[in-house]
């Protein structure tokens, strides 16, 4: 092993990826077929599509048909999820000192 004194690495800009990923995850619902679109087996394209998302700062939701070596793809903001979906509050309940509700 040797100690580079200069070296200057490239930068990557995403510019290569295999798969485009700013058109995957923009928030329509794209179905992708394996062999034509992707070529890993369809659950692991599930999981680098969850990994891709994640890293991008969005969430995906998918579907995946093995029959037909499918995968069914749609991203969405994690804050539009949470205005969807609003938390329930639970109520608190109050006691006298003898433990009865009022």
């Amino acid at each position: 092993m040797r100690e580079v004194k200069q070296f200057k690495f490239a930068r990557n800009a995403g510019g290569n990826a295999k798969y485009n990923w700013d058109k995957i995850l923009n928030g329509k619902n794209w179905e992708l077929t394996q062999g034509e679109d992707f070529e890993m087996e369809p659950r692991t394209f599930v999981a680098h599509c969850h990994g891709t998302a994640k890293r991008r700062g969005v969430k995906v939701r998918t579907h995946t048909n093995l029959e037909n070596r499918t995968v069914v793809i749609r991203a969405y903001s994690p804050d539009a999820e949470a205005e969807t979906n609003p938390p329930v509050l639970a109520s608190v309940a109050s006691y006298d000192e003898d433990g009865v509700q009022v």
